[in-house]
């Protein structure tokens, strides 16, 4: 091999680790989004524009939430809406009767429904202890 061949391969080398950096920083950071860089990257990298806007969405920061189970953009990276994350609480709707009218209060065994329920909602943690606190004092007071 000469001397040529030998700078040729190592330009070539550069050139294509150059071109895949956007790709390498988004995967190497653990970016949400670093499946989506990845195919900008490969599919647009050949025009300026599309490498730089690979470059600069895998150097941009990302917040994450403090709560580990909130979502941080999925591990497809599709999510493009990582810092959307919006707290859902629950609130008891007044049980009304087929005429809408407020119905004065629960039979024992539509509490018990409401709090078998209540006690799954907090099991797979769809609300928190104080919201199930809050909600089944509203189920006895309705007693």
């Amino acid at each position: 091999m000469n001397d040529d061949t030998a700078w040729v391969l190592v330009a070539v080398t550069v050139c294509i680790a150059i071109y895949g950096l956007p790709s390498i920083i988004a995967l190497h950071r653990r970016h949400p989004n670093r499946w989506v860089i990845l195919a900008v990257n490969a599919l647009f990298g050949g025009t300026l524009v599309g490498w730089v806007v690979a470059l600069v969405w895998a150097l941009h920061a990302v917040h994450r939430p403090d709560m580990p189970d909130a979502s941080q953009g999925g591990e497809s990276g599709l999510n493009l809406f990582v810092n959307d994350t919006r707290r859902v609480a629950l609130v008891a709707a007044p049980h009304r009767d087929s005429g809408g009218h407020e119905r004065p209060a629960l039979s024992p065994a539509d509490a018990v429904r409401e709090l078998e329920r209540l006690g799954d909602l907090r099991t797979a943690g769809h609300i928190d202890d104080t919201e199930h606190r809050m909600l089944k004092a509203m189920i006895f007071r309705k007693m």
